[in-house]
């Protein structure tokens, strides 16, 4: 469970930074950009939390290998 569980987050971040910018998307297109800021900043504030999950987990893996 341990080794499941940042890889488990790194694709909740994923998953959220999709809908949100297909949400922030849609959205604009139905109603302007201006009413809709915040959800690109949602946006890519999640896909620099799945970046950097991503980042950390494959450094964990590779010192964690260089272990062995």
């Amino acid at each position: 469970m341990k080794r499941k569980l940042p890889f488990l987050l790194e694709k909740i971040w994923l998953l959220v930074a999709i809908f949100s910018i297909v949400f922030a998307i849609v959205r604009t297109y139905n109603i302007g950009f201006k009413e809709n800021i915040m959800l690109y900043v949602i946006a890519m504030l999640s896909c620099l939390m799945y970046g950097s999950r991503r980042y950390l987990r494959k450094t964990r893996e590779s010192v964690n290998q260089d272990k062995h």
